[in-house]
Parts: structure tokens; sequence; C-alpha cells
């Protein structure tokens, strides 16, 4: 009994794995989940100390840093360990054998992320903290891998704009694949609408002028910025965006006076900047007798 334990301790000894250049494969699985045990508590011990020492200065600090940290130490791991992996001669052929079928049953997609990932990266793609839509939803990026990257998801309510607080994965082969709209930290901003309906008989003029105030002297985007945003963008893109002021147009519509109000915005503001263009809108309206909105 006491050696059958003994010889079941030296079996699952790491130590002794290790000393053995004569493994057996299921030896070898073993082994490989020792190293990878041992990989994720120095992580984990890495990051503690790190942190303890220098904590970060904001969340994007610390994502870039865990990032950087993150695949360095994956691929040192990697570079030590292979020799460890491969010492074993007799099970070369047997590894070489699992890794060949797994390649060419998933190799398709597998290559495919890694072109998608390498367009991801270069100039066409896009970065953390970019909106995207792609296959019908909406999201900042958050995290971009070597095999997929990731959405926090964003309503499809071109009113709304908000975040549902909800992550989606997608494999980066889809960009390959799929088209995508992309709006980049560099040009952020998009044109926004909304629409008046007044009754037959208002004072239009008086609306048109209330509104053109309103867009003009509030928080709509500051044309400059615009403008500097688009020469930044046009290094890359030949961007033509006409005029970027606010505008009211006032159309007769079956029934009532309709009244388009039209402006930029910064994506992630759109919402906040509707509201509060609607109350400023709302307040002055509530001072004229003549401005009667269609029930």
């Amino acid at each position: 009994m006491n050696t059958n334990i003994k010889e079941f301790y030296l079996d699952l000894n790491p130590f002794q794995l290790l000393e053995n250049s004569h493994r057996t494969f299921p030896e070898t699985l073993i082994l490989i989940l020792y190293l990878i045990l041992l990989s994720v508590f120095i992580y984990r011990i890495l990051i503690f100390i790190i942190e303890k020492a220098k904590p970060p200065a904001d969340l994007t600090h610390e994502y870039n840093r865990r990032k950087i940290i993150r695949t360095s130490y994956i691929a040192f791991c990697i570079f030590v360990y292979l020799p460890i992996f491969f010492s074993s001669l007799e099970s070369l052929p047997t590894l070489i054998g699992f890794a060949g079928a797994g390649f060419v049953i998933s190799l398709k997609e597998y290559w495919l992320s890694m072109i998608g990932w390498i367009f991801i990266l270069g100039k066409d793609g896009f970065k953390v903290g970019d909106r995207i839509e792609i296959q019908g939803i909406k999201g900042d990026v958050v995290d971009i891998g070597f095999l997929r990257f990731t959405l926090l998801e964003v309503a499809l309510d071109s009113r709304v704009e908000q975040s549902t607080n909800r992550l989606i994965h997608f494999p980066n082969y889809l960009v390959v694949n799929e088209k995508f709209f992309l709006v980049t930290e560099a040009m952020d901003f998009v044109w926004d609408e909304f629409r008046l309906q007044l009754e037959y008989g208002s004072n239009w003029r008086k609306a048109e002028e209330i509104c053109d105030e309103v867009l003009t002297k509030e928080l709509v985007q500051n044309p400059e910025e615009v403008e500097e945003k688009i020469k930044e963008v046009s290094k890359n893109y030949l961007v033509r965006m006409g005029a970027t002021t606010p505008i009211v147009y006032t159309t007769i519509e079956e029934g009532y006076i309709q009244l388009s109000l039209r402006y930029l915005t910064p994506i992630r503001s759109k919402r906040t900047n509707r509201t509060l263009l609607s109350r400023e809108i709302l307040r002055r309206f509530e001072n004229e007798d003549s401005l009667r909105f269609k029930k």
C-alpha cells in the first residue's frame, strides 16, 4: 500500500516530472497543468505588487498597463516553457499530431481572426474608446484581443445613445467579413436633429428665432473644434463636411408647422444636449402666447 502511494506521489510530483526526460504524454499534460497554475499564481502576485507600489492614475491607465503586463508575461512564459514541453522527444510526435488536428479544425477562423487583429490595429481599424456598430449592435470598444474584441453595448435608439451596461464579445474575423460603422475619438461628433410641431396660426417666425438663438448660444458643438477635428481626420481621409453651423428648417406639413433643429454634438453627449436644448426652448416658449404646440 505504501509503495503504491509513493509511486502515485512520484507520478504527480512536478519536480519529478521536470527531471524525467522520458515523460509519457499524460505526464506531459499533468506538467503543463502544474506550470499553468504556477504562472497564474505568479501573475496575480505580480499585479498585486505593481498596483500597490504604483496605483494607476485612472481606469484607462490601469487597462493599458495590465494589457502590456499580461501580453509580455504570456510571451515570457511561452518562451520559458516551450523547451520544457518538448524536452521529452517521445511525446513530441503526439503533441504535434494533436496540435495539427486542432489547427486543421479551426484553421479558417483562427487565421481570419489574426488577419482581423492586424486590420483592427491598422489605420483603417479602431482602438479602445471608439464607438462602432457591427451586425446591428452598437457599442464602445473596451478591449481588443488577439482573437476577439469587446464592446460595451449602447442602445440602438438614435435619440438615446446610452450604455445598456452589457459586454458583448466579437471574433476579430468579423471586421474582415462584415461591414462596420465607426465613430473615432478623433472625430467623435455626429449630426442630431429633432422636430417641433406647431399649430397653424402660431408665430413661426418667433419660434424660428428662439430656436436659432438657443442652438447658436447654448452648448452646441464649437465650430472651431469641429474644423480642427476635420483637419486631423483629413490627413487620412478626404472628408467634406460642408456647413457645420446649426440650422433650423421650417416646413409646412399636413395639419401643422414643423421646425427641424439640426446641429452637431459629441456622440456621448447626444442625449444630454438634446435634453438641455429642449428645456431651454420650452422655457422660452412659455413666455410667448403666440406659440402653440400641435396637440
